[in-house]
């Protein structure tokens, strides 16, 4: 008997080509019905289709109300008896008070402004995607809350991450370095991964360098010279490498014009730090013997307070919740913040989500507020919510469909959390905001990005909501 098994196998091979071919078409219309979009590979996903529910998703239920959230323009806050300014964004608090609300990060906030010593800065975790990869916002709401409150420094910069290029204020270079991330999945262990969802394994011979730059601001001074747009971040006083010693490490920080540390690490499961304390404008790390993880450095003062940018280009934010409760825990006890803010939504959804696949969305990152409450007990948690998609309509150019309905799955998260939620979207202007700041010149054409001048004005309202709670 003639073997057919050729024949077979290239008709099966043809028959996924197909698929494959029709899984990429876009959805299509069949007279008035909508034919269900192929997806082949749906069953290798744990998220439900983009297209599997269709129409406007209904707002999720209103919060519940605590002393910390009523009205913009009424006292809603009975601890600390708040009363936000008639259009300043309100903070809303559904802790009732207890741990991982505001009032930590307040009480922090408070003792700066009274230009109290609290032994270390106030540190802002940052959490987003490519809404603020570059330092985009962050920057400027760093430089605002420096300016307020005192401190220097930049924060947080991954040890060989390439994007650290597009950052406005500093220069960086790196070798021997490869990295690990979360959204490159080849070769990635997110177990292994620093708090910033990245790890670098190095040997000796690993190097970085980091230098401040200069950035004109429009305004000039007395003289007629341009003032500087972020002069915090010019100098700063501590460098701190953070890092694992698969075997016994030896570093070198130095900086030009002053003093070199070359301090030594014996091998260790957990976070190590290595520091150096002088006003400078660059360091330079180098990995003199020994091997292991790189995660970053962070150049800041002992006082003040520092905004760490922990982006994440075409993140949802799911993945943090991958992370190594004893990393994190690590970081916690050698890194603490006061703040972490997680700002996720435009990556999760699109123009054809559904219910099923929002509510998915939501369980999803539940988890990752309940890891980091975990590992961070005492911190104050702020879910912000996602900010304007643009997208063309009937109507002309609006907001991209059911928006609005993830800000307030995003809002009932927080409550159901017992965290405190900002409404972002409503911040920067609600509906058709995105359209309007691209049509300005202060976004990108796919009405998703903004530049530094968007992301300063945005930046203001950020800081002004904070300012309003402790002025």
């Amino acid at each position: 008997m003639k073997d057919h098994t050729d024949k077979t196998f290239i008709l099966v091979a043809l028959v996924v080509f197909v698929l494959l071919l029709l899984h990429f078409l876009p959805p299509l219309s069949l007279g008035d019905a909508k034919l269900r979009q192929v997806n082949i590979l749906s069953d290798l996903s744990d998220a439900p289709s983009d297209g599997e529910e269709e129409g406007i998703i209904p707002l999720a239920k209103v919060p519940v109300q605590t002393p910390q959230s009523a009205s913009a323009d009424s006292i809603n806050d009975t601890f600390r008896n708040i009363k936000w300014p008639k259009g300043v964004e309100p903070i809303d608090d559904y802790s009732a008070g207890a741990a991982n609300g505001m009032e930590h990060f307040y009480s922090m906030l408070d003792s700066l402004a009274k230009k109290a010593v609290v032994g270390r800065p106030v540190r802002i975790a940052y959490y987003g995607d490519s809404f603020i990869e570059g330092d985009i916002l962050t920057e400027y709401l760093r430089e605002m809350l420096q300016a307020k409150y005192g401190g220097y420094g930049i924060g947080w910069l991954d040890a060989g991450n390439g994007l650290n290029q597009y950052k406005q204020t500093i220069d960086t270079h790196s070798s021997g370095l490869t990295e690990c991330m979360a959204m490159k999945q080849q070769g990635y262990n997110a177990q292994k991964a620093g708090i910033a969802e990245r790890y670098y394994p190095f040997s000796g011979g690993a190097s970085m360098t980091f230098r401040s730059r200069s950035v004109p601001a429009q305004e000039k001074d007395a003289k007629g010279q341009p003032l500087q747009e972020f002069p915090h971040v010019q100098k700063w006083q501590s460098a701190r490498a953070y890092f694992v010693a698969q075997t016994p490490v030896s570093l070198s920080l130095s900086a030009t014009g002053g003093q070199s540390a070359s301090p030594h690490f014996d091998a260790a499961d957990g976070v190590q730090m290595a520091e150096t304390t002088q006003w400078m404008n660059n360091l330079s790390v180098s990995v003199l013997s020994g091997s292991g993880s790189l995660f970053g450095v962070a150049l800041e003062t002992d006082n003040g307070i520092v905004v760490d940018n922990f982006s994440m280009r075409g993140s949802s934010g799911i993945t943090l919740s991958a992370l190594s409760p004893k990393m994190l825990a690590d970081f916690n006890r050698v890194r603490p913040y006061d703040l972490i803010i997680f700002q996720f939504g435009t990556n999760a959804i699109t123009a054809n989500t559904g219910q099923k696949h929002l509510t998915w969305y939501m369980e999803q990152m539940q988890k990752v507020i309940t890891l980091f409450k975990k590992c961070f007990p005492e911190t104050s948690i702020l879910v912000m919510s996602t900010p304007d998609r643009g997208a063309r309509t009937a109507q002309g150019l609006g907001t991209m469909k059911n928006i609005e309905a993830l800000v307030s799955y995003q809002q009932q998260l927080a409550a159901d959390n017992h965290v405190a939620f900002y409404n972002l979207f409503r911040a920067m202007g609600g509906t058709g905001s995105m359209a309007k700041l691209c049509e300005q010149g202060m976004g990108s054409k796919d009405f998703v990005h903004i530049n530094h001048k968007a992301g300063k004005l945005i930046a203001r309202h950020i800081f002004n909501s904070f300012s309003a709670a402790v002025p």
